[in-house]
């Protein structure tokens, strides 16, 4: 027990050694120094990154600029812009229609606060067209309501593109005096969504969709039954593109295929935006009632300027994948690097000490894989195997280990020959024994040196493999960026290039300079002498 506690004390005084000999080199000095900068961007990106860097989509324009950019270039450009907040969008309160002005001339809509029904959370606004039958009924009637907000468009640059949510559901009931059922009824719906821009006294209004609603049952629904809140719909697309809309913008009844934000915001000025909900009354029976249930109402505009880095063709956060990547960057080199050595320290080993025809086969195994060119054949391996992560981390390691192999080879050559190996051999000592006690301990220094050396290559293979498009689509990665960097558009951004480029230039410099570092601290023959 004490000659153990005695060895764990003398390895611990070892290390010690070792590492402050390490930090007394500047080239280790500087490669520790960069990699504990991305190490705490690769453990802190959820708190760095304000978005996931592959399922966030437009968080801002496509090919948004760096906010600075305007600073530096004195190029005007515009920013997002929300019109609610989530809770108010959501009606989660009666307050929240506060926010809204209501405009109608007719006394058959009755508006209301519904805090039972919504979407996706309880409260929405609820416009209830009710009319009674009589005589003077018969006659088609049009009832219009406008849900309208004003907002001040402060930039000078149009925006790169907007969004209007809506979710909406609608059903119209009559009441039976016999079986006190309530059944759907052919009562239309006309909705429009509109912007109307003010200049001065005069006004300009884009209608952006039209959308007719006629509904048809015949099937009774029980009186007590509510509307299920999973049957909501959006009732026009989320995700609506600013260049075109269902290809055409509708301005004062024509027509017209142009780009709506170049259109609608071209200077600062003041907005209305609003839906206009037009009930038909066709219908010439008994208590025709039909209610519109408005939620998660609301508009954003995606400016042309977002974030640290701006944003990719997908809109995505550039510096979110930046920070993002340091993690599969480190992963994959760390991970493959450590997998190539092993291999190649045990390949090594056992071809050098087990000798003759087990040393020819594995020699010969490895010269073979030394000359098939390493990229082709790594293109090959990721295209039939798939190219996750994991399989990547996997190829790049079975494929780093032919050259560290060799040098071990050679190491363990020169150290089976040694007295003190004669010495165990003459004692008794196995195999295993000799092997993990007198030669490992000798050549795991080089084991060392490899991993340092080895990490550069494999994030550099990663990076080229990701660039050539073969990467996991789950994951971002530096060398993904430096591919989705060659979209049409984006080649020009230099804030999209230069920085993922420069990360994986700085960290393979880090482990470059630590490997010499290494070097010159355990190989005999660099050793500084002072």
């Amino acid at each position: 027990m004490a000659s153990r506690k005695e060895r764990i004390k003398f390895n611990l005084r070892r290390l010690k050694g070792f590492i402050s000999t390490l930090l007394s080199s500047k080239k280790a000095t500087v490669g520790i120094g960069i990699i504990i900068f991305y190490a705490i961007m690769a453990l802190g990106a959820p708190l760095i990154a304000p978005h996931h860097p592959v399922l966030d989509f437009y968080v801002g324009g496509r090919f948004a600029v760096p906010i600075w950019y305007e600073t530096l270039t004195g190029d005007p450009q515009s920013h997002n812009m929300l019109l609610l907040t989530e809770e108010q969008q959501d009606f989660n309160t009666p307050q929240s229609l506060k926010e809204w002005k209501i405009l109608t001339q007719s006394k058959d809509i009755d508006i209301q606060y519904v805090s039972t029904l919504g979407h996706p959370h309880p409260g929405c606004l609820a416009i209830t067209y009710r009319r009674d039958y009589t005589i003077t009924s018969i006659k088609p009637t049009e009832v219009t309501v406008t849900l309208y907000k004003n907002f001040s468009y402060p930039y000078k640059k149009p925006p790169q593109r907007f969004i209007y949510y809506i979710k909406m559901f609608i059903k119209g009931t009559t009441e039976h005096q016999i079986d006190k059922l309530k059944t759907t009824l052919d009562v239309p719906v006309q909705i429009k969504v509109f912007i109307e821009r003010h200049e001065n006294e005069t006004s300009k209004t884009y209608d952006l969709l039209w959308y007719l609603y006629q509904f048809k049952s015949e099937e009774p629904i029980p009186r007590e039954a509510e509307s299920p809140t999973d049957e909501w719909v959006p009732t026009f697309p989320e995700n609506l593109d600013s260049n075109y809309i269902r290809g055409y913008l509708i301005v004062n009844g024509t027509q017209k295929g142009v780009k709506l934000t170049n259109e609608i915001f071209t200077k600062p000025s003041n907005y209305t935006i609003g839906i206009e909900l037009t009930f038909i009354d066709y219908n010439k029976r008994k208590n025709v009632e039909t209610t519109v249930l408005i939620d998660n109402l609301n508009f954003k505009i995606y400016g042309t300027a977002y974030g640290l880095l701006g944003t990719d063709h997908y809109g995505r956060d550039v510096f979110s994948q930046l920070v993002y990547g340091s993690q599969l960057s480190l992963l994959i080199g760390l991970l493959s690097a450590t997998l190539s050595v092993v291999l190649g320290l045990i390949i090594g080993m056992i071809s050098a000490y087990a000798g003759k025809i087990v040393d020819q086969i594995l020699m010969r195994f490895t010269d073979a894989l030394l000359v098939i060119p390493s990229l082709p054949l790594l293109l090959v391996l990721v295209a039939v195997m798939g190219p996750t992560i994991w399989n990547l981390i996997l190829i790049l390691g079975f494929l780093g280990w032919m050259g560290f192999a060799r040098t071990v080879r050679s190491q363990v050559l020169s150290l089976k020959e040694r007295p003190f190996v004669e010495a165990a051999k003459a004692v008794g000592a196995g195999t295993f024994h000799i092997i993990f006690r007198h030669i490992l301990p000798n050549v795991i220094s080089l084991a060392y040196i490899a991993l340092a050396t080895s990490v550069p290559s494999a994030i550099i293979s990663e990076a080229a493999l990701s660039w050539l498009g073969f990467y996991d689509p789950t994951v971002m990665t530096w060398g993904r960026m430096l591919h989705d960097s060659q979209q049409p558009g984006g080649i020009e951004k230099w804030w999209w290039i230069v920085p993922p480029g420069l990360c994986i230039a700085l960290v393979s410099l880090s482990f470059i300079l630590i490997g010499q570092a290494m070097d010159e601290i355990l190989n005999p023959k660099l050793r500084k002498r002072y």
